[in-house]
């Protein structure tokens, strides 16, 4: 699993939340999350709750104006209807596939954050609400398909169900921690699907998003308890500190 930022993708997309079957000498993509289009380009990193428009969006259409939350009452209307356009007229407005920014938009959501100044601002935000809840989290829906040889999980259930339990008033604590179990689960259910196609068992993860320790424990957990062999960092850093090392490795294995 590579799962992080954004980085441009073999599809000309902006990936970040892959699956890939890889040695040194090339990959195969086998499964990754559903595109959402980043309203803004860059501009949607620095302000997630365009990525939370987005997943509201596809998850209620424009009834999602209707719902009754803290989250909606900053938003103005007018600039949601410029950014559909953009969406609709496909300009400005790149795809990803990125699980950070997955955390974007639920942090933003959940806890109001509309604006950020680093990279995963947000997603540490939700990480700390998170390891506030000590009790056992609930997972929420979400759907896996099928697309050509690919697997795509959605999680548009996802946002349904923590729109809910927003509506039923239950903590930020709470749902934020039961979306680090969600995503967990999301890895848990790819992975299962994987092996039962490729009879791999080997599992390794890596990006930015596994400096999460809640998801990453959670991640360990649900795959150990599956039977899968699992990879993680030890000496060297999963996020961007280690990319120029596979670089060299991989072109050292070309030449």
């Amino acid at each position: 699993m590579a799962f992080d930022g954004t980085g441009l993708g073999s599809d000309a997309t902006l990936w970040g939340g892959e699956f890939l079957i890889a040695d040194y000498q090339g990959f195969q993509r086998i499964a990754h999350l559903r595109y959402i289009p980043l309203l803004g380009g860059q501009q949607a990193i620095l302000q997630p709750w365009r990525v939370a428009l987005a997943w509201l969006y596809l998850a209620f259409g424009n009834n999602f104006l209707d719902l009754d939350l803290d989250f909606l009452k900053r938003i103005n209307k007018r600039e949601w209807n410029i950014l559909q356009k953009m969406w609709i007229g496909n300009f400005n407005a790149p795809l990803t596939s990125s699980i950070g920014r997955l955390f974007d938009a639920v942090a933003s959501l959940l806890l109001g954050i509309y604006q950020v100044k680093f990279e995963a601002e947000a997603a540490i935000s939700l990480e700390k609400a998170a390891a506030d809840y000590k009790a056992q989290p609930k997972r929420y829906g979400f759907k896996i398909k099928k697309n050509g040889q690919t697997f795509v999980i959605d999680p548009t259930l996802t946002f349904k169900q923590i729109i809910t339990d927003l509506k039923n008033k239950y903590s930020k604590e709470r749902i934020a921690a039961g979306f680090h179990l969600t995503v967990a689960q999301m890895i848990r259910a790819s992975c299962l699907e994987i092996r039962h196609n490729t009879k791999i068992n080997t599992v390794i993860l890596t990006g930015g998003v596994f400096q999460n320790k809640i998801l990453l424990k959670f991640s360990l957990d649900l795959l150990t308890r599956e039977g899968f062999h699992v990879l993680i960092h030890k000496l060297l850093p999963c996020s961007d500190g280690s990319v120029s090392l596979g670089q060299a490795v991989i072109a050292a294995q070309v030449n």
